[in-house]
């Protein structure tokens, strides 16, 4: 019983569009925003002043951004990204680890895919010695790792670990590329969240990797081990 209870808070936390109750308006749109609403298949252009509900995913253009304001907090998509906005609030650390659970699962083996080609990484600032990916690219699973990486980088770690760890189940070219994965691992060693760092990097390592990536790959597997021993 216990574990069915947990289960459905789980699906609960992990299911976007599940909570419709909080509302973000919309205070500016600079270039090509859209919204799909719900199970639509449409998308429509985003207006300046237009109320979303937590039901609605947004998707940016090139050079273009959106500026949402919700329950005591703003928040800004940029350029070629996406986010379901049931993933803009934030989680405890318990909440997480529940959603982490519900993850593994329902996640399947699947059929690794190369990355595209044409996806250029680049890189902004670093905040907490972890370098923020952003990647150029049309592919959905890919503008919403950017988007995860933005609610990263305004406080919402949590979420942003679980909107990718869902993205890189439904979108396996997204998971392939290791600058998401190696930036979202550091999250979780970041939250304490060391034996689920620890399988992350352990995947990591069977990626293509630079030689700079290698390296820092096997200094957080020898670091987290160390800390695991200590547990």
């Amino acid at each position: 019983m216990l574990i069915m209870k947990n289960l459905l808070i789980a699906i609960l936390i992990f299911s976007p569009g599940i909570i419709f109750a909080q509302a973000f308006k919309v205070e500016k749109v600079v270039g090509n925003v859209k919204v799909q609403i719900g199970a639509s298949e449409k998308w429509d252009q985003v207006k300046s002043g237009e109320i979303l509900n937590a039901n609605s995913t947004i998707t940016t253009g090139a050079k273009s951004t959106v500026l949402l304001t919700g329950n005591n907090f703003t928040f800004v998509l940029k350029e070629t990204s996406a986010l379901p906005l049931a993933n803009l609030k934030k989680m405890s650390l318990d909440q997480l680890i529940l959603a982490l659970a519900m993850q593994d699962m329902i996640n399947a083996p699947r059929k690794k895919e190369e990355a595209n080609s044409k996806n250029t990484a680049v890189y902004g600032a670093e905040i907490n010695g972890i370098k923020e990916p952003f990647v150029v690219s049309s592919n959905f699973g890919i503008k919403r790792l950017n988007g995860a990486v933005q609610l990263a980088e305004s406080g919402f770690k949590e979420s942003a670990i679980v909107v990718a760890k869902d993205t890189f189940r439904k979108y396996p070219e997204a998971s392939t590329i290791p600058s998401f994965r190696i930036y979202f691992a550091n999250l979780l060693a970041g939250l304490n969240l060391n034996e689920e760092a620890y399988d992350d990097f352990k995947k990591i390592e069977s990626l293509k990797l630079s030689q700079n990536q290698k390296s820092e790959v096997d200094e957080k597997l020898d670091l987290l081990s160390k800390k695991l021993m200590k547990d």
